[in-house]
């Protein structure tokens, strides 16, 4: 079989099957210049790519009032103060990345209630002059014990 039938039966380019004729994730053999695949390699190597190509989880959205962020907080072990912009900063970045960006479950949490938020209209208050402001608590980083 040529690179254009294996690349049609695999559904990928010309340039991957050349790809995997190079580092032998496929079996095949170099005649008059042009790769000659194995079938029987090639149909194997396809099958390893359908099992490893799944949809990652998708996590959802579902409202969060405040009452119930931070009791789910409080079970995670957090008790620092909560600040809806900080929420809704970290709902607008997962946002804006399309991307799975919750590492740990409250940071989940923290996306969720920030989703709420805005699905209630939310506008952040305009930043403060004073670069050392904490984002948590809003007192001075320098001397607050949220970090």
């Amino acid at each position: 079989m040529n690179t254009t039938a294996a690349a049609a039966q695999a559904n990928v380019t010309v340039a991957t099957i050349r790809t995997w004729c190079r580092i032998g994730a496929v079996a095949a053999v170099k005649q008059a210049g042009r790769w000659i695949i194995d079938t029987a390699s090639l149909a194997r190597r396809i099958t390893i790519g359908a099992r490893r190509t799944r949809k990652a989880p998708t996590m959802t959205l579902a409202p969060l009032t405040r009452t119930d962020f931070e009791q789910a907080a409080a079970a995670l072990g957090i008790r620092s103060p909560f600040n809806d912009t900080r929420c809704h900063g970290e709902f607008l970045a997962y946002q804006s990345t399309n991307a799975p960006y919750a590492d740990t479950p409250y940071q989940w949490l923290l996306i969720r209630r920030g989703a709420t938020l805005a699905a209630e209209g939310f506008t952040p208050p305009p930043r403060r002059s004073n670069p050392y402001e904490c984002l948590t608590c809003g007192l001075d980083a320098r001397t607050c014990d949220c970090h």
